[in-house]
């Protein structure tokens, strides 16, 4: 017979990474956990984890058990509360995951007012550019760029605005003007991304034409986030190409002027993703519902104010953003 007790031990330590860490989030002894997962691999005849002397890590088919297993638990979890009525509203740790450029103030405004709205859930946001396992690695959703090749994992599209060829004015003046692709290979970037890791490429598709040409980036600068990127951009230091999503207050401003408006940028897309199952736990359903609605309400803002005067855009995103200056 199936212990569910073993199976939420074994789940906590996959997530810590150590019997002792697993031990101490559940409040109970080292030995008993030990005792609890020896006795579950007996059960099973499989070897669900490899110990060593510095980690805990999950094989293969313990693995592969991890995966299936943990949404069919949450479930299990979800049932016992709703039938007991203990939980009225979404409450619990929620991990999320999400690359290091993402830590900017409008992603810490959005998370201030998440936690405001679901003060139940206690949220941990961890922003790395290192490779992340949602599931392995014990998050509840993350973001993620470009085209995804984990098939196990569920993709709702974040962002849907267009990347944006730009620079500053005052770039433009030292370097301008700017009619050719071919010219951009020859200045310098601000570069988002990083020397070892994924670099956004810059890939141009012509709006008449359809021609199609990727632009190799004079790095001057290289940066694997996308305020700071921005910073360097005002300072007249490189082309880039920035998110609309992320750089539209310093657009509508005027502080960054988009270069070549013929040519449009092919877009990386930007994914929010969870672990695939039949049930989400109430407080990741909560948070992908609320971060999607507020992403939807920036798509909407920017598409409503494009012919507007700039003033008046710029009044628009402060009431959105809720900025005082």
């Amino acid at each position: 017979m199936l212990d569910l007790n073993q199976m939420s031990v074994f789940i906590r330590v996959v997530q810590e990474g150590s019997f002792t860490g697993a031990a101490r989030t559940l409040g109970i002894p080292k030995s008993r956990v030990s005792r609890m997962i020896t006795d579950l691999e007996d059960k099973l005849g499989l070897r669900l984890l490899e110990r060593t002397t510095r980690e805990v890590r999950p094989t293969d088919v313990g693995l592969q058990y991890f995966e299936q297993y943990k949404p069919l638990f949450e479930e299990i979890q979800d049932i016992h509360s709703r039938i007991s009525d203990v939980q009225q509203e979404p409450s619990g740790l929620l991990r999320v995951a999400a690359p290091v450029g993402f830590a900017i103030g409008l992603m810490g405004r959005w998370h201030a007012e998440f936690k405001q709205q679901y003060p139940l859930i206690d949220l941990e946001v961890v922003f790395t550019n290192g490779g992340v396992h949602l599931v392995r690695d014990g998050y509840d959703c993350g973001f993620a760029v470009g085209h995804l090749e984990d098939s196990s994992l569920i993709a709702r599209k974040f962002d849907e605005t267009d990347p944006v060829l730009c620079a500053s004015p005052d770039f433009l003046r030292r370097y301008g003007p700017i009619s050719s692709p071919e010219q951009l290979k020859e200045m310098p970037w601000v570069c988002v991304g990083s020397r070892d890791e994924h670099i956004h490429r810059c890939i141009l598709v012509n709006s008449a034409s359809n021609e199609r040409i990727e632009i190799k980036q004079n790095a001057s600068v290289m940066v694997n986030h996308h305020e700071v990127a921005i910073q360097h951009m005002l300072a007249g230091q490189g082309i880039s190409v920035a998110s609309s999503f992320f750089a539209y207050e310093q657009l509508i401003r005027g502080e960054l002027v988009p270069i070549l408006p013929e040519w449009q940028v092919e877009q990386e897309p930007l994914y929010l993703v969870f672990p695939s199952g039949r049930h989400l736990a109430k407080k990741v359903r909560a948070y992908i519902d609320f971060l999607m609605e507020k992403a939807n309400q920036m798509q909407n803002l920017m598409d409503s104010c494009a012919h507007l005067p700039k003033e008046q855009q710029i009044a628009e995103l402060k009431s959105f953003l809720e900025v005082r200056e």
